[in-house]
């Protein structure tokens, strides 16, 4: 069974929430999860519920003003949303300090995001971030 539209406008919702602004990404949580919503950074970490989000996504290692994610394919089946997509940090001028190319695997329950489990190379991303702190 394909994926609603409606929940495949909620996680496309939520992806333009999180580039809307310089505060979209940390406001996003709030938004979008409830209190018992995981999200887990496949390899690197796992936070539940809004604040961990906020607070791991602040802690990210690379400084960055604002975010431009870029859609490859948006799909799913029931609940179950996947964004494959390749997501941009960049400073203030728009100029891309990093790329980093990511499949996250979403579940709507109530209108929420319950869990996104994002998927991507740990090790070209520790090799990248080591590359963009020295």
């Amino acid at each position: 069974m394909p994926a609603t539209t409606r929940e495949t406008a909620l996680v496309r919702e939520f992806l333009d929430a999180t580039v809307a602004t310089t505060e979209g990404f940390w406001s996003s949580f709030d938004a979008y999860f409830d209190e018992t919503t995981v999200w887990e950074n496949v390899g690197v970490a796992r936070t539940v519920g809004p604040k961990q989000a906020a607070a791991f996504a602040r802690a990210f290692p690379v400084q960055f003003h604002h975010m431009r994610i870029e859609d490859l394919v948006l799909s799913g089946v029931g609940n179950r949303v996947y964004a494959e997509r390749l997501d941009h940090f960049c400073a203030s001028d728009g100029t891309i300090i990093l790329t980093v190319r990511v499949l996250g695997v979403l579940e709507i329950k109530g209108g929420k995001i319950v869990l996104w489990r994002d998927y991507f190379d740990t090790a070209g991303f520790a090799a990248a971030v080591g590359n963009q702190t020295t």
